[in-house]
């Protein structure tokens, strides 16, 4: 007799791919041990720390001071900032303005201030070292970066120039009847012509 064949579906075909596999997992003993040994490998060199791009390149650009010096003579910045005046072609006002307030390096802040700063402002900043007022310039720093800090550093040297020349030369002279120059009043128009003005 004669044995019928049956017809295969999706379930032998998934059946004999599971059976194929627990044959393929029947693993050799020394592949076992080379497998471990390389994740012991693996896990130690994974705790080694791996020197990244900032670190290898800051070894790389080390100064000694005698380089600083002879740099700042050529750039014309102070040496102390000779590594961020090549890095980013100024000096922050934010860095220069805490440098203000340590006295070791508020001389060097000074120079690199006078450099930066806009002409009308340096008028402004010798009153502020005269007073050592530093507070004044403190008030300018802002968050949003070197721009926004010299456009409050000329808005504050023309207020101080403008109370400077109240003091000075006192009040503007008159020109409306003895009120100190301010402008004659503004009438306004009555919107309702039958009712009185009070």
């Amino acid at each position: 007799m004669e044995k019928q064949k049956t017809k295969r579906n999706c379930y032998d075909a998934f059946r004999n791919r599971v059976m194929l596999a627990r044959r393929r997992r029947q693993i050799d003993p020394a592949f076992s041990a080379a497998h471990q040994l390389l994740a012991i490998f693996g896990l130690t060199a994974l705790s080694i720390p791996m020197p990244t791009m900032s670190s290898r390149s800051g070894t790389h650009f080390q100064r000694t001071s005698d380089d600083r010096r002879q740099l700042s003579v050529t750039l014309g910045v102070a040496p102390r900032y000779v590594d961020i005046f090549l890095k980013s072609g100024t000096v922050p006002y934010s860095l220069l303005l805490d440098h203000l307030r340590g006295a070791a390096t508020r001389k060097d802040a000074l120079v690199e201030l006078r450099n930066r700063m806009p002409r009308e402002c340096l008028d402004w900043l010798t009153d502020i070292e005269r007073d050592e007022d530093w507070k004044r310039l403190g008030l300018c720093r802002a968050l949003d970066g070197d721009e926004q800090t010299e456009l409050k550093m000329l808005r504050a040297a023309a207020r101080w120039e403008e109370e400077r020349a109240l003091v000075l030369y006192g009040p503007a002279p008159v020109a409306h009847g003895g009120d100190g120059g301010a402008p004659p009043p503004v009438v306004k128009p009555n919107p309702d012509p039958d009712r009185p003005r009070l």
